[in-house]
C-alpha cells in the first residue's frame, strides 16, 4: 500500500499551540503509513524547531515571502511557489494551519487538484476585537477559502461555533480535536517539594511567603497585558505582598515595563522573560490569570489546571471548556478588570478556597488533551478522507 502524502503549511513556526501542536502531529503520525512534509515562512523561530525537532524523514520548505503580514507582492510569490511545490510532490491532503498559511496554501492546493483539503482552525480570525470593515474582510476570505476546504479542524467548540455561525464551510465539515500537549510534566510539577519551589522564587527575586499572581503567553497587545497591570494595580493597594509575574517575551515588552514604571509596580510586577521550564515556574504561583482579547482555546488553561491552579480569566473563547464557573475558577466579562480583581481578592483571602479549586481544576484534565489523542484523531481524519 503506498504511503499517503501530506503536506502541512503553517505561516511560521513560533512558540505558540498552533506550531507546537504543527510538530507534534507530523513527528507523530506513522511513517510507515504518511510521508509527511512542512512548509513555513522565513519569519519561523530557531528556538522551536530545536526543542521539538524534526524527524529525519520529514522534508522542511521553507518560503521566504511567506509573511504574517500582508503584502501583495510577497503574497503572490509565496502563493505560486507553494502552488510548484505541491505540484512536483503530488500530495494526496494538504493541511494548512493560521490564517495567511490557510489562505494561500488552501488556494495553492485547489489550483494543483490536490484530493483532500484540510485547514486547522487555532484562532479566530474575525473576532469581535478587530476593526468591523477588517473583521467581515476576513470572515468573507475565510467563507471563500471553505467552498473548497473538505474538513476543518478546530481545537474547541466555541471556536467551530463562531466559524460555523459566520457560514464558513458546512457544519457537517468540522471536527474538534483538542490541542495535544505534554501533560504528564505539569501534573508532575503539582507536586514539586517546597524546597524546589523557594529555590525558584529565589531565583526570580521573589520570597517565600509572596503570593503570585501569573500570566503565561507571549508579550502581545492580544494578550491583554494592559488589563493585567491594571488589575495589579488594583490588587497592590490592599495586599501589597502580591506578587504579578508576566512569563513570557514578545514585542510588548519595552512599553509594558515603561508602563509599570509609570503606575509604580515595579516592586510588585517581576518579569521572568522566556522560560523553557514552564511547569516548574506553574508550580510556583498561586493564581493563574489570563486577560486575553482572542484566542483558540487557551492551552496555558489546560496546563494551569495540570498543575491544580485556580483560575481567573476573561471571557475569551474556549475559556468555558476547561473553566468550570465557581468549581476551579472564575470566567469575568472581557476587559472588566474590576470583576477580575473582586474573583482575585476571594482567592487571595481564602487559602483553603484555592486549594480546592486547584484540586478541581486538575481533574478536569483528561487524555482528550494529550498528544497521543491528537495524533490518533489526526490519523483517523486523514484515512477517512482518503478511504471515501
Amino acid at each position: 500500500m503506498d504511503k499517503i502524502k501530506v503536506l502541512h503549511i503553517i505561516t511560521r513556526v513560533v512558540n505558540g499551540g498552533a506550531d507546537e501542536n504543527t510538530l507534534f502531529t507530523i513527528n507523530g503520525l506513522n511513517k510507515n503509513e504518511y510521508k509527511i512534509d512542512l512548509l513555513a515562512g522565513s519569519e519561523s523561530e530557531k528556538e522551536i524547531l530545536e526543542r521539538i525537532s524534526l524527524e529525519n524523514n520529514i522534508t522542511f520548505y521553507q518560503i521566504d515571502s511567506l509573511v504574517r503580514d500582508i503584502s501583495l507582492h510577497n503574497d503572490i510569490k509565496a502563493l505560486f511557489k507553494i502552488y510548484k511545490i505541491i505540484k512536483e510532490n503530488n500530495y494526496d491532503i494538504i493541511h494548512t494551519h493560521i490564517a495567511k498559511a490557510g489562505v494561500l496554501g488552501r488556494i495553492a492546493a485547489r489550483m494543483a487538484g490536490v484530493p483532500h483539503i484540510i485547514h486547522g482552525v487555532h484562532g479566530i480570525t474575525f473576532p469581535d476585537q478587530i476593526n468591523i470593515f477588517k473583521r467581515e474582510l476576513f470572515k468573507n476570505i475565510e467563507r471563500i477559502c471553505g467552498l473548497f476546504t473538505d474538513e476543518f479542524i478546530t481545537v474547541g467548540d466555541d471556536m467551530k461555533q463562531k466559524y460555523i455561525n459566520a457560514k464558513v464551510g458546512k457544519p457537517e465539515d468540522y471536527t474538534t480535536i483538542r490541542s495535544g500537549m505534554e501533560l504528564s510534566q505539569f501534573i508532575n510539577a503539582a507536586d514539586n517539594e517546597q524546597k524546589k519551589i523557594i529555590n525558584l522564587k529565589e531565583d526570580l527575586g521573589l520570597k517565600d511567603d509572596d503570593l503570585l499572581i501569573g500570566m503565561v503567553s507571549k508579550l502581545e497587545k492580544r494578550k491583554g497585558y494592559k488589563y493585567f497591570l491594571e488589575v495589579a494595580k488594583d490588587i497592590v493597594e490592599e495586599f501589597p505582598n502580591v506578587k504579578f509575574v508576566i512569563i513570557g517575551n514578545g514585542s510588548e515588552y519595552d512599553r509594558l515595563v515603561k508602563k509599570v514604571n509609570k503606575m509604580n509596580l515595579n516592586s510588585n510586577v517581576v518579569f521572568t522573560g522566556y522560560r523553557t521550564d514552564i511547569a516548574d515556574v506553574f508550580s510556583i504561583l498561586d493564581i493563574k490569570v489570563l486577560t486575553s482579547l482572542w484566542e483558540g482555546l487557551p492551552r496555558v488553561l489546560v496546563q494551569a489546571a495540570a498543575v491544580a491552579k485556580p483560575i481567573v480569566t476573561f471571557n475569551v473563547d474556549g475559556a468555558w471548556e476547561i473553566v468550570d464557573e465557581g468549581k476551579n475558577g472564575y470566567i469575568v466579562p472581557m476587559k472588566d478588570t474590576k470583576a477580575m480583581a473582586r474573583k482575585l481578592k476571594l482567592l487571595i483571602k481564602d487559602d483553603k478556597l484555592r486549594r480546592k479549586m486547584g484540586k478541581c481544576s486538575q481533574e478536569k484534565v483528561s487524555n482528550d488533551w494529550t498528544i497521543e489523542n491528537m495524533v490518533k484523531e489526526t490519523d483517523r481524519l486523514y484515512k477517512s478522507l482518503v478511504n471515501k
